[in-house]
């Protein structure tokens, strides 16, 4: 029935910010841009998984009962994780480029994690698996 996730939504305050914190400060590339029938229409994905795009959304463009309840979700998503080879040292080059995080690496029982903020205060989880796991896929 359901073949992957392609897509996943985040509500942003202003989009061009967020492109600029995605593409800029994390290394994502814009792999959609274009007019939507409720405003620009930006998706970003990492550089080694194009099929994992976030859409950059702005509650402008929609009637006024809509953008309200989008802009109730601005900073509040909690749901991005993204896997890396190394979690601290990306963390060292996030935090280099002006990334903020609410945490350091820890050492967690399923890999290492630290969480970082976008530019809307929503949360990205950076996460290491066991070395083991990874043998295991």
């Amino acid at each position: 029935m359901f073949e992957k996730l392609s897509m996943v939504t985040r509500i942003v305050e202003d989009q061009d910010e967020a492109v600029a914190f995605y593409t800029e400060k994390l290394g994502f590339k814009i792999t959609r841009d274009h007019p939507g029938p409720h405003g620009r229409f930006v998706a970003v994905a990492p550089e080694r998984d194009e099929n994992a795009e976030l859409v950059l959304m702005s509650p402008d463009g929609f009637d006024d009962d809509d953008a309200e309840r989008m802009r109730t979700l601005i900073g509040s998503d909690f749901g991005l994780i993204y896997e890396v080879d190394d979690c601290r040292e990306t963390y060292e080059e996030l935090h280099e480029r002006g990334v903020d995080f609410r945490n350091e690496p820890e050492e967690m029982d399923w890999g290492v994690q630290a969480v970082a903020t976008d530019s809307d205060g929503n949360e990205i989880v950076i996460q290491e698996p066991p070395r083991a796991s990874r043998s295991e896929l």
